[in-house]
């Protein structure tokens, strides 16, 4: 089945209104806002990006890319969706950016060192002690990254999450069937095209939903 192009001008002029309501938002200057404004600004931008990138991907035929788009912003609407239910969550998905910082930090120093044994000390040791600092003076305790299906569970979105990202990942992932298929492109799955499009685009829509009504209603802060 082809893919709808009502629905594809209907979320293109949606990105737009979008993007220029959160452009819209001057910076807030009082701290607790700002923290609001950083993260929910980060989300959107990184959603409105990937939403592109979904678009362009219809338009060249490409899987690969469309799978890993529509994976993308099912996570991002699941991110969204967390950090708006609390104050404590977003804080929690605040936080998470440094412990992963830390240990991608870490894990990059293994590879420096594995391929350079001869090295006395890692060019990531200042990146390292820096994240780590970080966390010290915001106080962050937490020492795992969010386990994006556990918090698909607690927004209820753990179907969605379970099913795309086990039909994503052989996609965007080589493997014996996307190697020895590579030739043949789309006609693989042709009606995988319109699912990841439309998966996609509505994963987009909840980012949209979730976040502009709540700013109106409530502005850079979470409901009391």
């Amino acid at each position: 089945m082809p893919i709808d192009l009502l629905m594809i001008k209907k979320t293109d002029e949606a990105l737009q209104q979008f993007d220029a309501f959160m452009r819209s938002i001057p910076t807030p200057t009082e701290e607790k806002a700002g923290r609001f404004y950083y993260i929910f600004t980060a989300l959107s931008t990184v959603a409105v990006n990937n939403y592109v990138s979904l678009r362009k991907a219809v338009d060249r035929d490409d899987q690969m890319m469309l799978a890993w788009s529509c994976r993308n912003l099912l996570e991002l609407a699941i991110f969204t969706k967390y950090a708006l239910m609390s104050e404590t969550n977003a804080d929690e998905f605040a936080g998470a950016r440094l412990v992963d910082g830390v240990q991608i930090g870490k894990r990059l120093k293994e590879l420096e060192l594995h391929l350079n044994p001869h090295l006395a000390t890692s060019a990531f040791d200042v990146v390292i002690n820096r994240f780590t600092t970080q966390m010290l003076a915001e106080g962050i305790r937490q020492t795992k990254f969010l386990n994006t299906g556990q918090l698909a569970g607690a927004v209820g979105m753990k179907e969605d999450y379970d099913t795309m990202n086990q039909v994503c990942s052989k996609f965007v992932h080589p493997t014996a069937w996307s190697i020895l298929t590579e030739d043949i492109g789309s006609e693989r799955f042709p009606a995988a095209d319109e699912l990841f499009y439309t998966c996609g685009a509505q994963y987009f829509a909840t980012v949209m939903a979730e976040i502009m009504p709540h700013i109106r209603q409530w502005g850079l802060r979470h409901k009391p």
